[in-house]
């Protein structure tokens, strides 16, 4: 599958186009930084690191150096923006940097997460640390770059976390910032379901006629250094059996279709009928970790849409991220 999956995306269709890859510092979202490099992106890398950023920012000229085809004239130019995704202010500031320096964006990828056992932690703005990392950051800065995905042609949005994984979280009307009901389930099943109806939120508003795909992409088991926040006992049986995973490489080729596909390809892949013959109301796209279309959670509907929007709505702004 990955041979068929490489062989469509082995031309260089990118060449002039820019990318943000938010988490670009290491695991899967190092891995699609390297991956757009080589197919001749230039890639704006988002991480916490600079030391680290200044390394995967050398690492993808070196991808497209060795990538590139004789009588290529295009050069694309990386760069590293230094965030902090746990404030969304930060994010918003980042975004604002971003924008300023680069009219144009092609592709927008969010990575950004963190593997821990703790309960209800609190950023500075009063957000679940993880909560912010897998969906309020990622909704925040799709939201403040769409000014330039928008003069792109064939834009894209790409959240990695876990299209088709996760369950709804029931209780979303209730608690939707999980502050009575936390637990390690309910905070994933919450960023998965919010990620698919946020970015669906995001798609219809855009309209069908719009250029921008949202995409919600699961990476499947990854070799990475996933983990890192667990504790001791927990990270060693993860580092055991880590090694049987994806590399980040081969994980990033699968997570990237969208930017290959058409938006045609693409919407008719999640275009379902059930038995009555009706069409399904979703504009998101749901990949499985094989690229191919995953299912929406059993409670994703428009009123579900329009509540957890007005919600996420609500949390960014109250970080002073204002929504067009």
């Amino acid at each position: 599958m990955f041979s068929a999956v490489r062989a469509q995306q082995t031309c260089r269709l990118l060449v002039g186009r820019t990318a943000v890859v938010v988490g670009a510092t290491s695991g899967i979202g190092e891995g699609c930084a390297l991956r757009l490099a080589e197919a001749g992106c230039s890639v704006i890398a988002v991480g916490r690191d600079p030391v680290r950023g200044a390394a995967v920012t050398y690492a993808c000229a070196e991808r497209s150096a060795s990538a590139a085809t004789p009588g290529e004239t295009a050069t694309p130019s990386h760069s590293f923006f230094q965030c902090d995704a746990f404030s969304l202010k930060d994010v918003k500031g980042c975004a604002s940097q971003i924008i300023a320096k680069h009219h144009k964006i092609d592709a927008l990828v969010l990575s950004q997460g963190m593997a821990t056992i703790q309960g209800f932690t609190p950023t500075l703005e009063g957000n679940d640390q993880k909560l912010t990392l897998h969906y309020f950051s990622r909704m925040a800065f799709a939201s403040q770059l769409l000014p330039a995905l928008r003069r792109a042609e064939e834009p894209r949005v790409i959240s990695v976390l876990s299209a088709g994984v996760h369950s709804p979280f029931v209780g979303y009307k209730e608690d939707f910032e999980l502050k009575s009901q936390y637990s390690i389930k309910n905070a994933a099943d919450a960023a998965g379901f919010y990620n698919d109806l946020g970015l669906d939120a995001l798609a219809h508003r855009e309209g069908a006629s719009g250029p921008v795909v949202f995409a919600h992409s699961a990476p499947g088991f990854v070799n990475t250094r996933w983990g890192t926040e667990m504790p001791w006992y927990i990270r060693g049986l993860v580092r055991l059996i880590q090694p049987l995973g994806r590399s980040a490489g081969d994980c990033a080729e699968f997570t990237l279709a969208p930017v290959f596909r058409s938006k045609k390809e693409l919407l008719d892949g999640m275009r379902k009928d059930d038995s009555s013959g009706t069409t399904q109301d979703a504009s998101v796209v749901v990949l499985d970790q094989n690229a191919k279309p995953a299912a929406l959670t059993s409670l994703h509907s428009a009123d579900a849409r329009e509540f957890v929007w007005e919600r996420t709505e609500e949390v960014l702004e109250r970080a002073g991220v204002t929504l067009g």
